[in-house]
């Protein structure tokens, strides 16, 4: 048995902006956290979410490389994690847990090999 897809009712469609999804939101206050987020669609996702007033921590394997392409983003920083390696995960959630934050958004956009 199937069923036929339909879209959602909503103003908006493929040609539709992020930014033009988020108008009106405001995110102040809310932690995002994006991997695969100093490139390609992640980069523009943090843009549109730091727009809309939301902190984003953007997790690398290569921080420094990711710090670099965010600079010049307010509300964006790098840390330091390996998807690959299950202790890195853990020690970058420990450090959210260690300051206290918790996270309101989880945008899993980066590509992992296995």
């Amino acid at each position: 048995m199937s069923t036929k897809q339909s879209p959602l009712p909503s103003g908006f469609n493929k040609h539709s902006t992020a930014q033009e999804v988020l108008q009106g939101i405001d995110l102040s206050g809310k932690l995002a956290v994006i991997t695969g987020g100093y490139s390609g669609i992640g980069i523009e996702a943090v843009k549109a979410l730091t727009g809309a007033g939301a902190e984003v921590i953007v997790p690398a394997r290569r921080p420094e490389t990711a710090a670099e392409a965010l600079s010049g983003i307010a509300g964006a920083r790098a840390a330091t994690m390996d998807l690959a390696d299950l202790d890195s995960v853990r020690a970058f959630a420990d450090s959210l847990l260690r300051e206290g934050r918790h996270i309101d958004m989880l945008i899993n956009n980066a590509g992992i090999m296995g």
